[in-house]
């Protein structure tokens, strides 16, 4: 499936948008308060140490102290199971102490309560391999399926590796490129590490050393490769950039950028405002009426699968069966558009048959072969529900783009006309049972109001009073407010001098 790359920058926010068959698959957002920090390189300080946790806290320059855990220590090597053991046993306070200087690096960004989660080994990213500071180690990306190829690769990394304290993962962009190629940019890769190490003995912590979350590099590096069109930048300033890393980076896809100069700005030709808009929504529909709902929590991601619409024209199997394999299509694109990660849950229609519940995994494995973070489809458990992973690099775009409203604390409700109603006749009976036996003015909503004069609004309905006068005869004046000034579920009570 064929790709077109969009970015823009406007006023400090830069976009980078991922269109696949007409639709928007994948959006990057980047701001200066950005909170995206996975990959970047700190120079952090050791705040407190956790014996019991085997962790400790460190000081990287944000809001929250990020978490280091022993089992990222120096010297963890993949696929050397002596080594693990070893690294296993290692305790937190052997390396870090309060008050050191410590190079981490961030591998997951912040999540609601919790602060990135850090590694003290340090990988630099490049278009065809990823270096490991520290680890002496070769692989190959499991994306790579053909078997010559691997064995190629793995040849090649253990050749430009051996003897030294450094290590590679060859991405899948490496499958067919040359050995000169490969070589070229080890040499650079080397060269940055040696400059970032360089920076890190002259700097004091905390500080960010280096930033791996340019949308332009990311652009070049990471997405531009076969399979993509055409990378269309907006504005002169902007395709410069990306010309210039792309002759470091990706000098093979360097005609592939292009600068778009249409009086239609780039992203509203392709529609993503509109993409974006409605993935902030907790409802999807599909194309044949059916639906789904995605509710995002803490713990993971729970989506149902609905008819909706679709009552079908044959049998209700095949209905069913259609419906969850769109539906499988779909979710897997809203997976990566929204950026949901961990956990996600899956709630299908029941199908009796095996055949389709097959498809519909196959659909999903699909769909998360087309993603670049790591997801796994897991099956259907005992309950019918399917269980997916899918690997958390930077906040879900719904956390990116929106805060929780003041209003609802984050539930998406606010209490009913009649429980905000009700609270006020309480609030209104505790203060005459306190002694209070001043004039009250009560301001609400409309809605409010109206409830309130329809539990016991005297004759002229401007006053209020408790029916059965358990509230006393005092009167309360009821004062409706533009509801737009006062939220539906909120009310005010004030104590006033005279009526």
């Amino acid at each position: 499936m064929n790709q077109t790359l969009l970015i823009e920058s406007l006023l400090g926010q830069t976009r980078l948008a991922v269109i696949e068959d007409g639709e928007v698959c994948e959006l990057y957002v980047r701001r200066p308060d950005s909170e995206n920090l996975s990959g970047n390189i700190y120079l952090g300080r050791v705040e407190n140490v956790l014996p019991g946790m085997n962790a400790a806290f460190v000081d990287i320059g944000r809001d929250k102290n990020g978490f280091l855990s022993a089992s990222r220590l120096p010297a963890e090597v993949q696929g050397d199971r002596a080594l693990a053991e070893r690294v296993k046993d290692r305790r937190i306070e052997s390396v870090a102490k309060p008050g050191r200087s410590i190079l981490v690096q961030v591998l997951k960004s912040e999540g609601g309560a919790k602060g990135p989660q850090l590694s003290c080994n340090i990988s630099l990213p490049g278009r065809l391999m990823v270096l490991l500071d520290g680890v002496p180690y070769a692989g190959v990306s499991r994306k790579i399926g053909d078997a010559h190829e691997r064995e190629r690769l793995r040849q090649l990394g253990r050749g430009m590796t051996e003897g030294r304290d450094l290590g590679i993962i060859l991405r899948t962009a490496a499958s067919g490129a040359s050995e000169a190629a490969l070589a070229e940019e080890f040499k650079r890769l080397n060269e940055r590490l040696d400059d970032l190490h360089r920076a890190a003995e002259h700097a004091t912590a905390p500080k960010l050393i280096h930033d791996d979350n340019a949308l332009e590099l990311k652009a070049v590096r990471d997405k531009l490769r076969d399979g993509v069109d055409v990378l269309w930048a907006e504005g002169e300033l902007l395709y410069q950039r990306l010309k210039a890393l792309a002759e470091e980076h990706a000098p093979d896809f360097a005609d592939r950028i292009r600068l778009h100069e249409g009086a239609t700005p780039l992203f509203d030709l392709y529609n993503v405002d509109t993409a974006v808009d409605k993935a902030l929504q907790k409802y999807v529909w599909l194309k044949d009426g059916g639906s789904l709902v995605i509710e995002e929590t803490e713990a993971m991601t729970v989506i149902d699968v609905n008819t909706g619409k679709n009552v079908g024209k044959k049998s209700a199997e095949e209905t069913v069966f259609r419906t969850n394999r769109l539906a499988a299509r779909e979710l897997m694109r809203q997976l990566r558009l929204r950026d949901i990660a961990g956990i996600v849950i899956v709630d299908f229609i029941d199908m009796a048959s095996k055949d389709h519940r097959d498809a519909v995994l196959e659909e999903l494995r699909s769909g998360a072969a087309m993603d670049g973070n790591r997801t796994r489809v897991l099956g259907f458990t005992s309950l019918g529900l399917v269980e997916l992973t899918r690997k958390r690099e930077r906040l879900p775009l719904r956390r990116q783009l929106m805060h929780t409203c003041s209003d609802c604390g984050g539930n998406g409700v606010v209490p009913s006309h009649e429980t905000t109603a009700h609270r006020v006749v309480r609030e209104l009976w505790r203060r005459r049972r306190g002694g209070n036996e001043g004039p009250l003015l009560v301001e609400a909503a409309p809605q409010v109001v109206s409830r309130l004069k329809a539990i016991g609004a005297p004759k002229g309905g401007v006053t209020y009073a408790h029916p059965d006068d358990a509230l006393g005869a005092t009167e309360y004046r009821v004062s409706p407010v533009d509801a737009s000034a006062l939220p539906e579920g909120c009310a005010t009570l004030k104590q006033r001098e005279y009526l």
